[in-house]
């Protein structure tokens, strides 16, 4: 039985957080499913203010209903908005991938599905010669990619599902998040054309939905807003759950 799903992102700042947001409120609340989540590392974070907490585990933490330390959601924490490998660099910091193993394992044992969020895409550099493609295939996770739903979105789209492809990854699907609101004509005929390149479907368009995480995690209401615009039945049928 797959325990474990993983969100990366075709970019930054296509909507990782909110939609892994979503589908642990969905798998919690709808399918009643104890649900471990966990963002491994999370980038900009102001070590100054020492009461800034990792904003994305909160997220995870609270829309999951899970009870889990921040510390185990999100083991490695770093000030500079940049992608682990230099973050950790900048701040002397050395990744200890076991450590990590050893807490991704503790997680998927004590629920019954477990959501990762990546930061950046696939090939965004954790530590020397290690990206994050490397720990999905490491961890076996089946994956879920989220791409912007307008310009641009094809290219790197594509890019994605093809490098998931050839490391072996299942790709549950894509779905297409219009996370600034764009209507323009890109955004209305990429859908159909992604759909004739892909091999893996496209799971839905997530609309968009203004500080959605900020106003305050209503559980109930995150769950709906998957269920309405998401396929689910082609999720759950690749998890095995």
């Amino acid at each position: 039985m797959i325990k474990s799903l993983f969100i990366t992102g075709t970019d930054t700042g296509v909507g990782k957080t909110t939609i892994s947001a979503c589908l642990s409120a969905f798998l919690s609340v709808k399918k009643k499913l104890n649900v471990g989540v966990m963002k491994p590392f999370e980038s900009g974070l102001s070590k100054r203010n020492k009461d800034e907490l990792p904003w994305d585990a909160i997220c995870l933490r609270e829309a999951s209903g899970s009870s889990d330390d921040l510390n185990m959601i999100s083991p490695y924490t770093f000030e500079a908005p940049l992608a682990p490998e230099v973050a950790a660099s900048l701040e002397n910091i050395q990744i200890d991938l076991n450590m990590v193993d050893r807490i991704y394992k503790k997680i998927l044992h004590e629920h019954d599905i477990t959501v990762v969020e990546g930061a950046g895409g696939v090939l965004v550099p954790i530590k020397r010669n290690f990206f994050y493609g490397d720990l999905i295939k490491r961890w076996g996770c089946p994956t879920i990619i989220i791409s912007r739903l307008g310009l641009g979105t094809i290219n790197h789209t594509l890019l994605t599902v093809g490098y998931l492809k050839t490391r072996g990854i299942k790709v549950i699907g894509v779905i297409l998040n219009n996370n600034d609101g764009t209507g323009d004509l890109a955004a209305k005929t990429n859908p159909d054309i992604l759909s004739a390149y892909l091999d893996c479907p496209i799971l839905g368009i997530f609309p968009y939905k203004k500080n959605l995480l900020k106003e305050g995690m209503n559980r109930q209401s995150l769950a709906r807003l998957f269920l309405k615009h998401i396929d689910t039945d082609t999720i759950m049928k690749a998890i095995e759950l």
